[in-house]
């Protein structure tokens, strides 16, 4: 048997270290959708992983005490905690280099997009957490939990089956920013990937805008606190590439003018008059 050297690992060189974004990733960067002198951005990519990349990239940005809480919508909790290998490999992470972040985000957050949420709140880039999903779990899964980041912080993380149960945690929270973030597979209501079906079926047209209407409290309540807003298309846990477009496509009808990354978009309402 031969003796085999080992492998080498390669350092790649970025031809510009700081703007490197997760790959597929698009940013658009708007106004505030309240408040007139602010900008926010808004990322969407397929991953939901890069989430993570962009929560830290308008945290570095922001640099305040108390990190935006962070408001999911998603088919999937999406809340598996970091194992005692991902927290060193966390704790060894330049957070001030995009070029860094963006390839951990790519390589080393987990694959199955199930572990971004709580990685993220281990480094305080995230505050509470506050998702509302759909995959059916024990029941002491939709309990209340929490987590101590790697600087002491404790961060409570919230489950709810029901709008109106969101509804009624944030109306009554004392949080006073938030990162806002939709997976576009939480439009589907039976997920035919998840329970190995092969089968969907969704919400209609008619929930969704309702749903994300700028008037409903829940929205009101994202949009007058906003800080971020990503977007995850996930097409394969939508049912397909054009379901998920479907989906985005509804987003940015309900939203923005002409219509998100044309040229000139903005929200609707600062589009009038």
């Amino acid at each position: 048997m031969k003796n085999r050297q080992p492998v080498k690992t390669k350092i790649i060189e970025f031809r510009n270290p700081y703007h490197i974004e997760p790959p597929g990733a698009l940013r658009e960067i708007l106004s505030h959708p309240i408040r007139e002198s602010e900008a926010i951005e808004l990322a969407i990519f397929q991953e939901h992983r890069y989430a993570f990349f962009y929560w830290n990239k308008w945290r570095q940005k922001n640099g305040s005490d108390r990190p935006p809480c962070l408001v999911s919508l998603d088919w999937h909790q999406d809340l598996c905690y970091p194992c005692e290998i991902e927290k060193a490999w966390l704790d060894d992470l330049d957070l001030s280099s995009d070029a860094e972040v963006s390839l951990y985000s790519w390589a080393k957050l987990a694959g199955n997009n199930d572990g971004h949420i709580l990685c993220a709140a281990y480094l305080n880039l995230i505050g509470d957490i506050y998702v509302h999903c759909r995959q059916e779990s024990w029941g002491a899964a939709w309990e209340d939990e929490e987590l101590i980041d790697t600087y002491g912080n404790k961060h409570i993380i919230k489950k709810f089956r029901t709008y109106n149960e969101l509804e009624n945690a944030l109306l009554t929270s004392t949080e006073t920013s938030v990162f806002f973030d939709i997976d576009l597979d939480f439009f589907s209501v039976k997920n035919g990937l998840s329970d190995g079906s092969f089968k969907f079926t969704y919400l209609k047209e008619k929930e969704i805008r309702e749903m994300l209407d700028g008037d409903h409290p829940v929205i009101n309540w994202i949009f007058q606190r906003l800080q971020g807003f990503t977007i995850a298309t996930e097409p394969e846990h939508c049912g397909g590439l054009l379901k998920s477009n479907k989906f985005l496509d509804i987003i940015s009808d309900i939203y923005f003018t002409p219509g998100l990354f044309a040229p000139k978009c903005n929200w609707k309402w600062k589009q009038r008059g």
